[in-house]
């Protein structure tokens, strides 16, 4: 059985290495790219990755298309500030080998401003990534989201994931998402007020906050979950905006 481990990239050059570098010997990696002009496409490439350029449509596109590239049995997605640890890589070798019918799922354990968060927004999750090519399709222009009817497996180990660098960093990207998100929210004909917006973000604050305990993480798991909350709350003003025709 063989195996692609897919990692989409833009501009990844202070990632790539590492990434590649995690899960040497399991895999051929596949790199989809995003017209990156740094030096993504030249590092990925020397480190023995398949490289394809295409334009960004949305995420899910672009995994897709990783899809339909592909020729290997099985395919596990990967982010590029992700990194396997030793024991995920061998339940990956193991599962590719033995798996037959099931998917597989990995927890994976956030790192942000140089530190690992154990809590609220940033608490470890599982994620679905390891699929029989053809038994998968990608759904959702941001926050994607595999479909799939095969069981889910439950896979040993744990991805190290080094997200957000800066507050900065963190910041930019959530605006960025909120945009899309209510963007494709709109293009749903789903619409909101003012008053839902301000409910929506005040409700997960309080979920990531207090539910999920991100204040467990001191001053910067509130902090973070502020930065939380201000998605959503953006998220929803932009299609309220959208709704009313003012372009957010």
């Amino acid at each position: 059985m063989t195996l692609d481990i897919v990692i989409l990239t833009k501009n990844e050059a202070r990632n790539i290495l590492p990434c590649l570098a995690s899960f040497r010997g399991l895999g051929q990696a596949l790199v989809i790219d995003d017209g990156s002009t740094d030096e993504t496409v030249a590092l990925a490439r020397g480190a023995g990755a398949v490289v394809h350029g295409r334009a960004m449509d949305d995420f899910s596109g672009q995994r897709n298309y990783a899809l339909a590239v592909s020729t290997a049995d099985w395919v596990f997605f990967l982010d590029a500030d992700e990194r396997f640890t030793p024991g995920l890589a061998e339940a990956v070798a193991r599962h590719v080998r033995e798996g037959g019918g099931s998917a597989g799922r990995a927890l994976r354990r956030n790192f942000a401003f140089g530190r690992r968060f154990r809590f609220g927004h940033l608490a470890p999750d599982w994620v679905p990534r390891l699929f029989p090519r053809g038994s998968v399709a990608w759904a959702g222009r941001v926050h994607e989201t595999p479909v799939t009817d095969l069981p889910l497996a439950t896979l040993s180990g744990f991805l190290e994931h080094h997200t957000y660098r800066s507050w900065e960093h963190f910041l930019t990207k959530m605006e960025r998402y909120a945009r899309i998100w209510a963007a494709e929210a709109a293009g749903m004909g789903r619409c909101c007020g003012v008053s839902t917006a301000l409910a929506k973000g005040l409700a997960n604050f309080a979920k990531t906050t207090i539910l999920k305990l991100g204040f467990l993480d001191g001053p910067a798991g509130v902090a973070v979950s502020a930065v939380s909350a201000y998605y959503t709350l953006s998220k929803y003003l932009i299609l309220s905006g959208l709704g009313r025709g003012d372009g957010g």
